[in-house]
């Protein structure tokens, strides 16, 4: 027997109830994902973006920038017209080169 396939189930409205606990929950998300991504950068493993250098420095997205400048921090790949990327393992060595004197802290 043929299903019709372009038939849809009727939307139930969200209530106010479901909308927060959806906006919890991607939040959640949000932040397990970044969490992911700072032990990455801390293991020296993958690439980051200048949001996640910035969380990691504990700084501005500016100042990862003006580091990269100046040499503080290795030059960023384009990876595309507007994403620009770090590789972990290279920012890895630069924190320890010159902001841990080169001495490795686990």
């Amino acid at each position: 027997m043929r299903v019709n396939l372009n038939k849809r189930k009727p939307r139930i409205p969200l209530t106010e109830e479901r909308k927060k606990a959806l906006a919890v929950q991607r939040a959640e998300s949000k932040e397990t994902k970044l969490i992911e991504k700072l032990a990455d950068v801390k293991e020296g493993v993958g690439w980051a973006s200048d949001q996640v250098l910035a969380r990691y420095f504990d700084v501005s997205r500016q100042r990862i920038w003006a580091w990269s400048k100046e040499g503080k921090l290795p030059k960023p790949i384009k990876c595309g017209e507007a994403t620009t990327r770090w590789k972990n393992s290279e920012v890895k060595a630069a924190e320890i080169k010159n902001f841990l004197g080169g001495l490795y802290v686990p």
